[in-house]
């Protein structure tokens, strides 16, 4: 009934979803990694900062602590942009990959879907066709039949 081409791909489209899965879920994975990475990397130079301070300790004179407490605020709001440039750009990254891998072949697979469902759909056009021609035939031959009738009664007279 079906053709075989939309069989074939009614037990494909479990391999390829579970292929995304796979695909999608390795990409999702790179991205936590990559915002792992920064904070990690962002925790570890706000310590360092903090630990230079640290180290200047009871010999330090308040009036160094307070120009590198001014010093850090200055910085904060650069750093909290860079920050935030950073995290948007490896989210975008992770996401334009994710729709990219899951779009590419379930596109191939409605199109596959597509052209399978327009060849089944041409089937019935093509049998109300023959029928109709069919038909048009059979009245052909009841004309043909009735003319041949009429034709012996005439002759008959």
């Amino acid at each position: 009934m079906f053709p075989s081409s939309f069989a074939n791909q009614t037990f494909v489209l479990p391999a390829t979803n579970l292929q995304i899965f796979v695909n999608v879920a390795k990409r999702y994975a790179s991205g936590l990694q990559q915002l792992a990475d920064l904070n990690v990397q962002t925790a570890k130079t706000v310590f360092e900062e903090s630990a230079a301070i640290a180290k200047a300790g009871p010999n330090a004179k308040p009036g160094d602590f307070l120009s590198w407490q001014s010093t850090l605020l200055a910085e904060t709001p650069e750093k909290a942009a860079a920050y935030a440039r950073h995290f948007w750009q490896i989210v975008r990254a992770t996401q334009t990959d994710i729709l990219n891998e899951a779009r590419g072949p379930l596109e191939q697979f409605g199109f596959e879907v597509k052209r399978a469902s327009e060849s089944v759909s041409q089937v019935p056009v093509a049998l109300v066709s023959s029928i109709a021609n069919a038909s048009d035939d059979a009245e052909a031959i009841a004309q043909s039949e009735k003319s041949v009738r009429l034709s012996k009664v005439d002759s008959k007279r």
